[in-house]
């Protein structure tokens, strides 16, 4: 009997070492996961926001031009300063997952102050007179600018955070894609 019951207690303790690898592999592998869908939800909301700036960038180029009048932009103004809000509530929890540095939603934000600098100078050229008309137009080239780079810094740091997302625990990512 003491032989059944040492072989039993080996068998109990393979099964306990066996049951422990296993909760552990699916740990692992559900953080893995997570970690994945997160910077896939980055890249997501960065696709989604630069097609919104893209088309958002040519009415306000037309803008800029005197291409259209400031009256006409209004509707489109507004629409994307509402899908920025949208995108950046996303991008907040985005970040809550993200690995060190700032996240999306400052990006995002930075495209928001860029979008009501553009706006300000939208209603300054409704206002009659030359002093408003050149500050207005300042306004709207500066935020369009703006805006160009705003755009820039969201895609650089979706890429990042998808970066830090598939990387190997402990590896800086932004080393990742760098030749030696």
């Amino acid at each position: 009997m003491s032989a059944g019951v040492a072989l039993l207690l080996i068998f109990a303790a393979l099964g306990l070492a066996i049951i422990v690898l296993l909760w552990r592999i699916f740990v692992v592998g559900g953080e893995l996961r997570r970690e994945a869908q997160h910077g896939k939800a980055a890249r997501d909301i960065a696709r989604r926001v630069d097609m919104s700036l893209t088309e958002l960038l040519e009415v306000v180029d037309e803008l800029r031009r005197r291409k259209t009048g400031p009256e006409t932009s209004e509707a489109s103004m507004k629409a994307s300063a509402d899908a920025l809000e949208r995108y950046a509530m996303e991008a907040e929890a985005v970040d809550r997952h993200a690995a060190g540095g700032p996240g999306l939603k400052p990006e995002i934000e930075r495209a928001q102050r860029a979008l009501d600098l553009i706006e300000h100078g939208r209603e300054l050229l409704l206002l009659p007179g030359p002093e408003s008309n050149g500050e207005g137009e300042s306004s709207v080239k500066r935020g369009y600018l703006n805006l160009l780079h705003a755009r820039e810094a969201i895609k650089a740091r979706a890429d990042e955070i998808a970066a830090a997302a598939t990387a190997p625990p402990g590896a800086d990512p932004r080393w990742l894609g760098r030749k030696h």
